[in-house]
């Protein structure tokens, strides 16, 4: 069974109910031998007898011992010993003087089943028991007597060991079978839990665990972990509070920033100014992006992927050739369908070709291409990014160089946007030398 392996709590349990039931066994063993035992009474050992019963062989000229067993039966036997056998064939053996009390009995020895005389007085003469063994050749009936045994402990292991195997073992094999298959029924409920706990998204904050699905006993650790669910998700609410907030509130000097650089001369400090103020506004646009996606307020929506690439591409053209680039755009007319948020997918798009322009160097080409499998590049013949660094330039505030300009949440932007959108983003080198942006996006037929 699968539930019963080493470490679980099915396997724990059920052993720990073997050795509390072990312990119950020997106590009630203990408490029949304290109730019926006497340290005074007189009885055969029971082992010794089935030892002589062994010694005893069915043979061609009828029954044999073999004293070799019979000495290590009784090695201290006294003279009084005496043992008497008979077989259900008409063979018979005695040894010893057999009291005459059992004179009578030893003639129909043949049909008498397992018994066991015990007495205070004549031990020697009265205490007596009958062991039956079963052979190939058929059943030898022993009658054994002549050496008998006092003792209250003694009494106790021979209760505990004629007794105890007979109810220990089964009810032990019983318990890991049945206990763990109990126990793993009535924990049915903490796998469904420790399902939903595995299911929980951070966008779904006013979610918990089922309290009723679990044992009265675990309900406190599943109070608990819903209360610390509702803490993180109070957390990010405040978090995502103050970050909407914020980007409103940028919009505003944004827009006015935009409206006296407009009003600069013509030249590169104003094409400069323009470039950094584009990146600062789509860095607020796509912030409230997240906001929206987060709490399914964006407008999710079939979009011509292809149209949507011109369209960002026809907006941002002007900024990539002052910046002093070349500008390619390959785009295929037929429509390349995906769902989500236009205006977010438009930022992704443009913050790359924004970045493309920071980084590209001045010079070179910055290209963009969308292939009908939704697979969208921006690339630039800048320095590229180190293959080291391709994964940690997605994560926030990160910037390959300290000094740089930029405000290392654009990528991280863009790529929690696609996350969204089940689709992906990657930086790769391009073939002019320079870094090649993947957006891959599910495509509808």
């Amino acid at each position: 069974m699968k539930f019963l392996k080493p470490g679980s709590l099915s396997f724990s349990l059920a052993w720990k109910i073997c050795l509390i039931q072990v312990a119950m066994v020997i106590i009630a063993l203990t408490g029949i031998a304290l109730v019926y035992g006497d340290r005074s009474t007189a009885y055969i050992d029971w082992k010794t007898s089935e030892q002589v019963a062994d010694a005893i062989v069915l043979g061609n000229n009828g029954l044999q011992v073999d004293w070799t067993a019979i000495d290590e039966a009784a090695p201290d036997r006294p003279a009084t010993f005496w043992f008497a056998a008979a077989d259900e064939q008409g063979h018979y053996l005695e040894h010893g003087t057999v009291p005459s009390v059992y004179r009578p009995l030893v003639q129909q020895l043949a049909h008498v089943e397992p018994t066991d005389v015990r007495t205070r007085s004549r031990g020697m003469d009265l205490a007596m028991r009958v062991w039956v063994s079963d052979r190939d050749e058929g059943r030898v009936h022993v009658m054994v007597g002549g050496l008998p045994q006092r003792g209250f402990w003694r009494q106790l292991l021979v209760i505990i060991g004629y007794l105890g195997g007979w109810i220990t073992l089964p009810l032990m094999a019983i318990t890991l079978v049945v206990a763990p298959w109990a126990i793993h029924r009535s924990l049915r409920g903490v796998n469904r839990v420790a399902a939903q706990a595995a299911a929980i998204e951070i966008s779904e904050r006013g979610r918990g665990l089922d309290t009723h699905a679990v044992p009265r006993e675990i309900v406190p650790l599943v109070d608990a972990f819903n209360a610390a669910v509702r803490r993180i998700g109070e957390s990010y609410d405040a978090q995502d509070r103050f970050l909407v907030g914020a980007a409103h509130e940028l919009r505003m000097p944004i827009a006015i920033l935009a409206t006296r650089i407009g009003d600069l001369p013509p030249g590169t400090v104003r094409a400069r100014l323009q470039r950094d103020l584009g990146r600062l506004s789509n860095i607020a646009e796509q912030l409230l992006d997240l906001q929206r996606l987060d709490h399914h307020r964006s407008q999710q929506q079939r979009i011509d992927l292809a149209a949507l690439t011109r369209e960002v591409a026809a907006d941002v053209a002007p900024l990539v050739v002052d910046a002093g680039y070349e500008f390619e755009v390959d785009a295929p007319e037929a429509p390349v369908w995906v769902r989500g948020d236009p205006d977010a997918l438009h930022r992704v798009i443009s913050g790359l070709l924004q970045n493309a322009i920071a980084h590209g160097g001045g010079h070179g080409l910055v290209a963009v291409a969308l292939q009908p499998g939704g697979v969208l590049s921006v690339s630039d013949e800048g320095d590229g990014v180190p293959e080291q660094a391709r994964q940690s330039i997605f994560e926030p505030f990160h910037r390959l160089r300290p000094s740089g300009s930029g405000s290392g949440l654009g990528l991280y932007l863009a790529r929690e946007i696609m996350l969204r959108h089940a689709g992906s983003i990657a930086v790769e080198e391009a073939a002019g030398g320079g870094a090649r942006f993947v957006v891959t996006l599910p495509v509808e037929r």
